[in-house]
């Protein structure tokens, strides 16, 4: 059975608050990308040493390093080495926090499309030697602004490396935000494209607006059919996190979730919101047959 994650910085900045708001609500991993006001990449040792054990005083596990690794632009060299040197950084700061998963993904793609295959992967050829290097996997995550944001995309970019370390983080809300999305389900066409190499899930909803916009919704509210990728999650032994990026505002609370979960809004920034969310991923987990 899969495990539930969270990304912290969409909690709090305040690691402290974001690990106790995981624990009431049955989180048992957390996702770090950014903590203190500092992205995963550039935190100090001393800095990842305290995330160790606060993250190990909550009895929680660290899932993921959500590194910004690839959101670069592949026709800058530079740029592409630099990120390069952040996906060393990032495996290095996994190893030190006991996880051997590093989120990455494949270049700003400008709202292209038709995609550069061959020199992203030629791109991408300092990578399998860096993840054997370090001995970790490389989560290659279909966002919606890179040349990878649907099933397909990954499906396809998968395929082109042939990489057994570079595997997939599913996005189901990321592959209804690109253009390439619409009109394909995430379920069951999205998760059966890309379930053999699931070895992450990032978990949010979103819903599109008559203005041709599919912005994020609390969960539940949007097109993601998140009862059925879990249940498809179960049924297929993924036995990894789903983790929530919350990705909304209190706000934005919709009135017909608020005789169920309007007590779960409570705290500052977008902790009110995740509590929310990861409420109703308890109540949909639950309810698995």
């Amino acid at each position: 059975m899969f495990k539930l994650g969270a990304f912290t910085d969409e909690i709090s900045q305040d690691l402290e608050q974001a690990c106790k708001v995981c624990c009431e609500l049955g989180v048992q991993g957390v996702e770090i990308r950014g903590v203190w006001q500092t992205p995963v990449q550039k935190l100090t040792d001393e800095q990842v040493r305290d995330i160790k054990w606060i993250v190990a005083d909550h009895g929680l596990t660290v899932c993921s390093i959500g590194s910004p690794f690839g959101k670069c632009e592949l026709d800058q060299a530079a740029e592409v080495a630099a990120h390069m040197d952040i996906l060393r950084r990032c495996a290095d700061i996994g190893l030190e926090l006991g996880c051997t998963l590093v989120r990455g993904f494949a270049f700003w793609g400008h709202g292209a499309r038709q995609k550069p295959w061959d020199k992203m992967a030629r791109a991408y050829e300092p990578v399998p030697g860096i993840l054997e290097e370090k001995k970790i996997t490389l989560g290659l995550e279909n966002e919606a602004a890179c040349y990878v944001g649907t099933a397909s995309h990954t499906r396809h970019f998968l395929d082109l490396l042939g990489c057994p370390r570079v595997k997939a983080v599913w996005d189901p809300a990321n592959h209804v935000q690109d253009p390439d999305g619409i009109g394909i389900p995430t379920f069951p066409d999205g998760y059966q494209t890309i379930k053999a190499d699931i070895v992450h899930v990032h978990v949010k909803d979103a819903a599109p607006r008559p203005d041709g916009s599919t912005p994020n919704v609390f969960m539940g509210m949007g097109i993601c059919h998140w009862r059925e990728q879990f249940q498809a999650l179960k049924d297929d032994g993924y036995a990894g996190f789903c983790s929530l990026e919350t990705h909304v505002n209190p706000e934005q609370f919709p009135p017909d979730m608020a005789a169920r979960y309007a007590s779960y809004l409570t705290g500052t920034g977008r902790e009110g919101a995740s509590r929310v969310c990861l409420a109703w991923i308890r109540d949909a987990i639950a309810g698995l047959s």
